[in-house]
């Protein structure tokens, strides 16, 4: 097993990064080489905001980067820029990667695992004839909802650029909660063009998986059993939690804040509530009210950095 060398290909986001790097880490525990390879302007940021002890990652757990097609000033926000790029750039580099280190037998690759919304490293890892395995980092529902998109255009339910027909509630499956087709998360991503843009690199994808027999999830069958139900191949592998303070801050795209502490400190355990919705959400301010409101009560309620910073954009 020391000689097993993995590369694991995360989705150039920090919830992203934060999950594959977290089953990276299970992996290296294992006995497992892995080569963890971010964009490189991902790499620099980690880089750049990695802990004193935590410079030394251990060694079988290895940084990496190739180009992700954008240049330093575009703006990786932008998901329908960012998601062509990756498309148009990053596969034929990630086979160049792999060819150069598998010049060497004796610590050649001997299986990719991407990020779903990086699947197109399976068609690299097929023409390489190394194995592959597609880990999804959300929900089992999410991946059932991606996975059904030929289904639902067959079924007249959406058209060729995921644009639903009526505005409804739908149900993949009767084990499974409804949906709202106006939460659907490619249809809440900027103009209409970027929408599709986003679509598209996500419905290529279901094809793609299907080159591999490994499908990973980060959830339990206990939290989603109508989901996994629905797609029986899906394998529960979660939840990745990190249970060290290395493990905490490895892979983060900021240094380590840790002036919340005083404040926290103050209240009594269970009082105070986290929210964090991801680094691509924006809230307007009538979002952001309704929000306040709701969870209006005598707990004291701290927002996370990213949702500030998605406020403030």
């Amino acid at each position: 097993m020391s000689n097993q060398r993995v590369s694991v290909l995360p989705y150039p986001a920090q919830g992203h990064v934060n999950s594959l790097m977290n089953f990276s880490r299970k992996l290296a525990e294992r006995g497992f080489k892995i080569l963890f390879v971010n964009t490189d302007f991902n790499h620099k940021r980690i880089m750049a905001s990695l802990a004193e002890q935590d410079s030394l990652v251990g060694s079988n757990i290895e940084l990496l980067s190739i180009p992700d097609g954008l240049g330093p000033e575009e703006n990786r926000n932008d998901l329908g820029k960012l998601c062509s790029a990756l498309m148009n750039t990053m596969p034929g580099l990630l086979e160049k990667f792999i060819e150069d280190i598998n010049v060497d037998d004796t610590h050649s690759i001997s299986c990719i695992v991407a990020d779903v919304n990086m699947g197109w490293a399976l068609e690299v890892a097929k023409k390489l004839g190394i194995r592959g395995a597609v880990l999804w980092t959300a929900s089992a529902a999410m991946f059932a909802l991606q996975y059904s998109i030929p289904r639902m255009i067959d079924d007249g339910f959406m058209d060729c650029n995921g644009t639903p027909f009526q505005k409804r509630k739908f149900q993949l499956s009767p084990s499974m909660p409804t949906m709202d087709v106006d939460q659907i998360f490619w249809s809440n991503m900027g103009d209409e063009e970027n929408q599709k843009h986003i679509f598209h690199y996500v419905k290529g994808f279901t094809k793609i998986s299907n080159l591999t027999d490994w499908w990973l999830c980060n959830t339990t069958y206990e939290l989603e059993p109508g989901a996994l139900s629905f797609l029986p191949k899906l394998l529960p592998i979660g939840p990745f939690i990190g249970n060290s303070h290395r493990a905490r801050s490895l892979g983060q795209f900021w240094k380590e804040d840790l002036s919340c502490l005083n404040w926290l400190n103050q209240h009594p355990p269970y009082s105070v509530i986290y929210l964090a919705f991801g680094s691509f959400t924006l809230f307007n301010p009538k979002q952001f009210k309704e929000l306040a409101l709701g969870l209006n009560s005598p707990t004291d309620l701290f927002f996370g950095s990213c949702v500030q910073m998605a406020i403030a954009a």
